[in-house]
């Protein structure tokens, strides 16, 4: 995930779903807090409601118990984040990770990441059931509970994003690293991966690798770094450069679009290191599958045009 990449969280970014319909809660029981640290460390699937949830101030700021007596939620499903439609995202991390995390926010949206917190409901009111009522991020420094019961370290603290906020976060960093990328020379890449893309129906080129897809004509770059990840890249014409720019500008999709002349170019990165992955079994279906949903975006994007 860029974000997490791109910041260094150590742990995952945790989405958090609410449901006004009965969900089959998780066995055991939890703090949301504890929930939250759990799902961001080891990646499980978690489901709260009244019956598993043992905080009461929990119970009360996520409006499983309300003072009318009209339970407004009837479970939470916490998994980890990986682009699913959610109502929050919480982000575990650290003050120095904050920091950088502000910046970037600054930049983005020309306002500071407030920092609304009283030591106590933290997780489940400051960085979540307020988050997901005003619509504006939040940093909580947690309350004792989370400290003593929740598994968080003395150094962590939370971070809560709308939805739609984290997503701008992350295609602002997708776009940032696709300007600042390159892709390896094909005489820079091992003889047997190159011949893996030339087995799954890619030619190589100067720089990247191409082929057709449904139709479309689709270039995978390979970025050798940190990451060695992989680039892929398609592009849609459009009858005129403002139209173009005005696609480009509705889009809201996963992936960055970019206009040039009267082409949008469509790109994103696949969170892999081909130089390692290339030999996994099941290598061929990630990139293909990362390839056929671009080439669905790209036709997506000529719905737009029609819609403009």
């Amino acid at each position: 995930m860029s974000f997490r990449r791109h910041f260094e969280i150590h742990l995952s970014p945790v989405a958090v779903r609410f449901s006004d319909e009965e969900v089959k809660g998780s066995e055991g029981e939890y703090r949301f807090c504890e929930a939250v640290r759990l799902v961001a460390e080891k990646g499980e699937r978690i489901v709260v409601d009244e019956f598993n949830l043992t905080c009461a101030g929990a119970l009360v700021s996520l409006r499983f118990i309300t003072e009318d007596g009209v339970d407004e939620t009837k479970a939470i499903v916490l998994e980890p984040y990986e682009g699913q439609e959610c109502d929050v995202v919480l982000v575990v991390t650290t003050p120095d990770r904050v920091m950088s995390i502000s910046s970037f926010y600054k930049k983005l949206f020309d306002e500071e990441l407030r920092a609304v917190f009283s030591g106590e409901t933290a997780v489940c009111e400051e960085a979540t059931a307020l988050v997901r009522e005003e619509r504006k991020p939040n940093v909580s420094f947690l309350c004792p509970g989370a400290r003593e019961f929740g598994g968080y370290r003395r150094d962590e603290v939370v971070i809560g994003f709308p939805h739609d906020v984290f997503r701008r976060i992350e295609l602002a960093i997708k776009r940032q690293e696709i300007k600042s990328l390159c892709g390896c020379l094909m005489d820079d890449l091992p003889k047997e991966l190159i011949e893996r893309f030339e087995s799954m129906g890619f030619d190589k080129a100067t720089d990247h690798f191409m082929g057709f897809v449904n139709g479309k004509s689709v270039k995978l770059y390979v970025f050798k770094g940190d990451s060695n990840s992989l680039g892929v890249f398609t592009s849609v014409k459009f009858r005129s450069e403002k139209e173009a720019e005005r696609v480009a500008e509705r889009y809201s999709g996963n992936y960055v679009a970019i206009p040039r002349e009267n082409w949008v170019e469509l790109s994103g990165i696949v969170d892999i290191d081909v130089f390692k992955d290339y030999r996994r079994p099941d290598f061929e279906e990630i990139i293909n599958g990362e390839v056929e949903r671009l080439v669905e975006e790209a036709r997506r994007l000529k719905k737009l045009r029609d819609e403009a």
